[in-house]
């Protein structure tokens, strides 16, 4: 019950409150570098560590052996609907991360690259309509970017009309996973926003597209050039 009180405090805070998010185009450069590269974010966090006890499963890849190796075996579970290796962490009865111990990481130094390159304003810039009620949901609703250019805001909107595709046609990437998660879609959409750009389902309504099998072709070329640039990076 206090817990609970805590948490309805905090959010009634952070809903009063206007986050500033940067410029659009220097954060969707720096998140696409982040997410290629497994590098980290520089997130205007300040003293919010919401992703830390907002009930949030963390994907670890096979590759990251340094931070497997630092997480209880009996922590980890195999992640659905991907290749093996490919792990996730879960969190307590509290919704807390296991590795976040005395309001802090355990592990930061080795923390998983999902947590290095994690910023909720993926949400924001996507658009996507979060329906969960958590801290995270909660930051997301406030951000706010700065669309500065004619750039920024065609940037913007290919972002958002490649999430809107997505949920309405996840078959377009067929044999790869299309995440439920909104954070997940919306780190997705990141990915292959660049189809978007220049294009008729730029629309004020992008979620009444029709499914065309050429856009589905791109999306998914989109995303496999951004995975073959990852992968080249770890390596």
């Amino acid at each position: 019950m206090v817990r609970r009180i805590y948490l309805k405090r905090q959010m009634k805070k952070i809903e009063q409150s206007s986050l500033h998010a940067g410029r659009f185009s220097t954060w969707l450069r720096n998140i696409r570098n982040a997410l290629a590269e497994s590098g980290g974010m520089n997130v205007p966090c300040g003293e919010c560590n919401a992703c830390c006890r907002s009930s949030h499963f963390i994907h670890i890849k096979p590759e990251e052996t340094s931070t497997l190796c630092r997480i209880p075996k009996e922590l980890l579970f195999p992640a659905p609907l991907l290749p093996t290796g490919h792990m996730v962490l879960g969190y307590d009865e509290h919704g807390r991360c296991p590795m976040f111990i005395r309001n802090k990481c355990s592990i930061y130094k080795y923390r998983p690259a999902t947590c290095r390159s994690f910023d909720c304003r993926v949400i924001a810039a996507s658009g996507i309509a979060v329906k969960d009620n958590n801290l995270i949901a909660q930051h997301a609703r406030c951000w706010k970017f700065s669309c500065i250019t004619k750039g920024d805001r065609n940037l913007l909107s290919a972002v958002q009309a490649a999430a809107s595709f997505l949920i309405k046609y996840p078959e377009c990437i067929r044999d790869n996973f299309v995440p439920i998660d909104a954070i997940q879609l919306a780190v997705l959409a990141i990915k292959v926003y660049e189809v978007f750009l220049n294009s008729n389902v730029t629309t004020a309504n992008p979620a009444q597209a029709t499914l065309d099998s050429d856009i589905a072709k791109k999306v998914l070329k989109s995303y496999k050039i951004f995975e073959k640039r990852r992968h080249a990076t770890i390596r």
